[in-house]
Order: structure tokens, then C-alpha cells, then sequence
């Protein structure tokens, strides 16, 4: 059941893009990389000092859940679509989303499914661990934004 589990994770949250305005997706196509590119950075990390352990995983993926490469993209698009570029509601839905994502996704799903365990980081260290990633994305759409100039498609 894992396997399958990995490959809803990975193929299906892509879908939740089609009926949304694909000018505003492409607006956010680079945080959304960016934040791939972290959180590939942050299973690295886990790696080395045994935060977690993926357990079961796509077969032509080693270390880093199929999570990085579907959800979380997805995710962030989508967070970023609805609530960019109010930092307070950005913050919040954020903060909200990863408390779900830790303490229920983390727990009840990924982990009774065996597709990682928690070794010597506890759900609320996955938490902290999730959330560091925000100033740094928010930051970074800042940054492309000013650098692009694509204020005026919000």
C-alpha cells in the first residue's frame, strides 16, 4: 500500500493546477522549485543525522520521499496563489497547513503507511523543521519578484 500511496503523492496533487490561471501558476513555478530544492537539501540533512528514515519509496528514488517532488511543489503553488503576497495570511495558512502536515499527515498517513519513521526528530521537530523553509521561500518570491517584475499578475 505504501508504493501506491507514493505514487498518488507524487502524480495526483499535479492536477489540482488544471482549472486555476496558468499566468499566475507560472508566476510561481520558481518558488516552487526553489522549495523542491530545499527540501531535497533538508532529506540530505535527515540523512546524515538520522532525523528520519525513508522506508519505503518509489524505485528510482533512494533518500527523498516522492513527496518533495508532488505535494509539496503543488503545495506551495497553491499556497502561494492564495494568500501571496499578504505576508500575514501567507504566514498563517502556512503555519496552519505544516501543524496538519506534522502532527496528522506525518503520524496518521506517511508513517502508518511505513513511507518514513521519525527517528531522532520528534513531530513537533518535523514542525520546526517545515516551517524553517517559509521566510526563506517567501524571501526568495520577494526577490524573483523584484527581479522580474511580476507584481502586477497578482
Amino acid at each position: 500500500m505504501g508504493q501506491v500511496l507514493s505514487w498518488i503523492v507524487i502524480i495526483v496533487p499535479w492536477f489540482f493546477l488544471v482549472p486555476l490561471n496558468s499566468i499566475r501558476i507560472r508566476n510561481f513555478l520558481s518558488v516552487a522549485f526553489f522549495t523542491v530544492l530545499l527540501n531535497t537539501f533538508y532529506f540530505q540533512m535527515a540523512e546524515v543525522w538520522n532525523w528520519w528514515t525513508v522506508t519505503n519509496n518509489l524505485f528510482f528514488l533512494t533518500n527523498i520521499s516522492s513527496f518533495t517532488y508532488g505535494l509539496l511543489p503543488v503545495t506551495t503553488i497553491l499556497v502561494f496563489y492564495f494568500f501571496y503576497p499578504n505576508v500575514w495570511l501567507f504566514f498563517g495558512a502556512n503555519l496552519i497547513l505544516d501543524a496538519i502536515q506534522a502532527f496528522i499527515i506525518s503520524p496518521f498517513i506517511f508513517e502508518e503507511f511505513r513511507l518514513y519513521e521519525l527517528n531522532n526528530m520528534s513531530n513537533l521537530g518535523l514542525y520546526f523543521a517545515i516551517i524553517s523553509h517559509l521566510p526563506i521561500i517567501y524571501l526568495y518570491q520577494r526577490w524573483y519578484d523584484s527581479v522580474f517584475n511580476h507584481k502586477k499578475n497578482y
